[in-house]
């Protein structure tokens, strides 16, 4: 069955996790994507570790430290496990965009394909003399969806920004911690991961709409953006009541609910999350745990005095779950009708949650230069047909400038000796 994208060819200009993430979607649901970059100016994830082994190697042991970027260390610019997850599916081409060669090519590039995308800073393909309206000059229907850290307008649109950034700018930095200490903020930022899903819909909504009226778009998006989204009810809270956010770490922010929190298990850093939110489930949680004496305290007598009291009854808590395996708890509580769910760690997600492993979350993907390897799957399944992470190529992430004959001779019509003499005068 053909894939729901099959046919669409989008030029991508995305990279790093904010902006390829986006596109790789759109290239597992079927579209060819041509990833462009250049040796001059790589996607540094390029960089990062681990890296992957080639047949027969043996594997990365993580030293260099997991997302680390020393260059030194670097075996292969082809082999960084978050480049081979986040462009899984696409092909690959280098192209030299500040050379006038370079342009004309993707001048006779642009004709043929659907879509445009980037996430470079505001003005970058306008400045290459690549703006919306000059490549409309080359495909009137083109769509063309950017997403800069800020957006195209307004004071902070030359400004460069990453995850940490966006989400400092956007109040989820400051909304994430635990109340008695200063915000964590997120290791890995929620929009390097999340923000990209705003692309992907992007372009499928103005594929749509050129599909009704033969109309293009320009989509004039930012990786801040989702991030405002995602604190929508702090700012209705303060808007309509004046109330300032706290964060309520592994409390409830806005129920009574009590016990609310991830508690520590049997096992180095292994924990399970429990949340009671009623008196029913209290009845269960106690009956479960034996009815232990502290359970009938009157300061837990009720949804609120034991939402009053959280700090006094989680070390009881505690002293029952550090004595058992976190899975034992976690079954032997949703028996009981009490929300409870493990906190895993990636060996958890891969190898022993029999619902992920059931719903295919991960797929595995081939690759011209590592082994074959497992990368995040697709979310949903499709009644009339199903993607796949690999997408149209059927493979994993390109290798750099992996698909230059491809595209260069196969779709643009260049002889194999204009192709190497392209190569050799670092235009490809």
């Amino acid at each position: 069955m053909p894939k729901p994208l099959e046919g669409i060819r989008i030029l991508d200009f995305t990279w790093l996790n904010a902006g390829a993430k986006g596109s790789r979607h759109l290239a597992a649901y079927g579209a060819e994507v041509i990833r462009i970059e250049w040796t001059g100016k790589l996607d540094f994830i390029r960089f990062g570790f681990p890296q992957q082994p080639a047949p027969g190697e043996a594997g990365d042991s993580g030293t260099a430290g997991l997302g680390a970027f020393d260059r030194s260390k670097v075996k292969s610019i082809n082999r960084s496990a978050r480049w081979n997850n986040t462009n899984a599916g696409k092909m690959g081409i280098s192209l030299n965009m500040r050379d006038e060669r370079g342009k004309d090519l993707f001048r006779r590039l642009l004709p043929l394909a659907d879509v445009v995308t980037d996430n470079y800073t505001a003005t970058t393909l306008e400045r290459w003399g690549f703006s919306y309206e000059e490549m409309r000059r080359h495909k009137p229907d083109i769509v063309y969806v950017q997403a800069p850290g800020f957006g195209r307008t307004g004071p902070y649109r030359d400004f460069r920004s990453y995850g940490p950034i966006a989400a400092g700018i956007s109040g989820l930095q400051f909304m994430s911690g635990l109340p008695d200490r200063a915000s964590c903020g997120y290791s890995f930022s929620y929009l390097d991961v999340g923000g990209p899903w705003f692309i992907g819909m992007a372009v499928m909504a103005a594929l749509h709409h050129r599909a009704r009226t033969g109309q293009g778009q320009h989509v004039d998006l930012s990786q801040a953006g989702p991030g405002f989204l995602l604190t929508g009810t702090a700012i209705i809270d303060y808007t309509a009541n004046g109330r300032h956010y706290e964060r309520s770490g592994n409390r409830a922010p806005y129920t009574r609910a009590a016990p609310h929190g991830a508690y520590p298990c049997r096992g180095e850093d292994r924990w399970v999350a429990i949340a009671v939110s009623n008196d029913q489930e209290w009845r269960s949680f106690c009956g479960a745990i034996g009815n232990p004496a502290w359970t009938k305290n009157a300061r837990f007598a009720t949804p609120g005095s034991r939402y009053e009291h959280q700090n006094e009854m989680d070390p009881h808590i505690e002293s029952w779950t550090k004595e058992r395996d976190r899975y034992d708890v976690m079954h032997l509580l949703q028996r009981a009708g009490v929300p409870a769910g493990v906190c895993q760690n990636t060996q958890d997600r891969l190898e022993v949650d029999e619902q992920l492993i059931h719903r295919g979350y991960m797929e595995e993907v081939h690759h011209s230069e590592v082994v074959s390897h497992r990368v995040e799957g697709i979310v949903g399944k499709w009644s009339k047909t199903q993607p796949h992470a690999s997408g149209a190529t059927g493979w994993g992430a390109p290798c750099y400038g992996e698909h230059n004959q491809r595209v260069y001779g196969d779709i643009l019509g260049l002889s194999e000796a204009e192709v190497e003499g392209l190569a050799a005068d670092a235009i490809i």
